[in-house]
């Protein structure tokens, strides 16, 4: 019998290779990997016990992140990402990506962002008469900036359901783990870095707040990755999933 970590992978597979081959298909193969994601626990991937000790991040030389590596390909990335209590995952963008969260450890609150909705073309619009305005994160700005909306405000535990992102909402995201070290399981597809014809910049870039310009719309200044902020890695403990093919 398959774990249900591997009919997790399996069907994130299967919904993202027959995105652009059988679209009318999507929707109800996106609704199937979120119900599956809802139901998984940090027992499914076995998350070693130790992550949740907050002793182990009171040491200065631990990373305030931990990465797992569970699964990637040209379509579909899965890991595990731990942050140590009141850590956070700096605010950065998804370039025309999807985007699912399930927390499996601990709580945490994620700060959205969306680009290009109809507020923030209006306000560009008004302030960037004349220019190109700097709307678009697929497409590099001469600015560094974008104009962005902000959007939900989420705090998620092992109880809530997946959270997600799409590539032209909710696009930018930080998360912060809440007084307690936090896990989640993390489906991104496609993968940062590789190519898409419509996206000729696809890798991690990192922002911070620069100004408010009206109720909920803000300016974003593209920086490098904050100094406070680095990671280390853990090698997959979990199931097996090289018995993975999807035809």
């Amino acid at each position: 019998m398959s774990s249900h970590i591997f009919n997790v992978l399996k069907q994130a597979i299967v919904t993202f290779t027959s995105k652009k081959a059988k679209p009318e298909t999507f929707a109800t193969n996106l609704q199937n990997l979120i119900a599956l994601l809802d139901k998984t626990t940090a027992e499914h991937v076995n998350l070693p016990s130790h992550f949740l000790n907050p002793d182990l991040w009171n040491n200065p030389d631990k990373a305030p992140v931990s990465c797992i590596g569970v699964y990637e390909d040209d379509q579909v990335s899965m890991g595990i990402f731990i942050l140590k209590p009141n850590g956070k995952l700096p605010l950065h963008n998804h370039p025309q990506m999807h985007g699912l969260i399930k927390v499996i450890a601990g709580r945490v609150k994620i700060v959205s962002y969306s680009i290009d909705t109809e507020k923030t073309k209006e306000i560009d619009e008004k302030s960037f008469q004349g220019e190109t305005p700097p709307v678009l994160l697929r497409h590099k700005s001469k600015y560094g900036i974008v104009t962005a909306e902000l959007g939900d405000i989420t705090v998620a535990d092992t109880s809530s359901p997946t959270c997600t992102l799409e590539p032209d909402f909710k696009n930018l995201h930080e998360i912060q783990s809440l007084d307690e070290p936090a896990a989640f399981l993390d489906i991104l597809a496609p993968p940062y870095d590789y190519p898409l014809e419509e996206c000729a910049s696809r890798h991690c870039s990192y922002y911070t707040r620069l100004s408010q310009v009206a109720p909920n719309i803000f300016r974003l200044q593209e920086i490098r990755s904050p100094s406070w902020y680095w990671t280390d890695s853990y090698p997959y403990t979990g199931p097996d999933l090289f018995e993975l093919n999807v035809s």
